[in-house]
């Protein structure tokens, strides 16, 4: 049941939306070269994930076409607002 607090916020999206029709998405097909990118390595081995391993369904249906390599970026800021203690966390597809 859609409510005014919903028209409210179609509105701006809309408004947001024909203020932006010239801009674009572009999106990049080829895989990123991440070569630069200092990695980090864990020794799991003391940890309560040392064992884990992943399941897989046996019934998942095989994987077609080209593989998609997904880019992620996330931070977080634990303690945010000194005064409520509520925290914030970022994440970009």
């Amino acid at each position: 049941m859609p409510r005014q607090g919903h028209l409210d916020r179609v509105k701006r999206i809309h408004g947001y939306l024909s203020k932006m029709c010239h801009a674009t998405i572009k999106i990049r097909t080829d895989a990123p070269d991440y070569s630069a990118v200092p990695v980090k390595m864990y020794d799991w081995e003391h940890s309560c994930h040392a064992d884990a391993k992943e399941e897989i369904p046996l019934d998942t249906p095989k994987p077609k076409g080209k593989l998609v390599n997904m880019t992620l970026f996330f931070d977080a800021n634990v303690y945010h607002d000194v005064v409520s203690g509520k925290s914030v966390t970022g994440i970009l597809h």
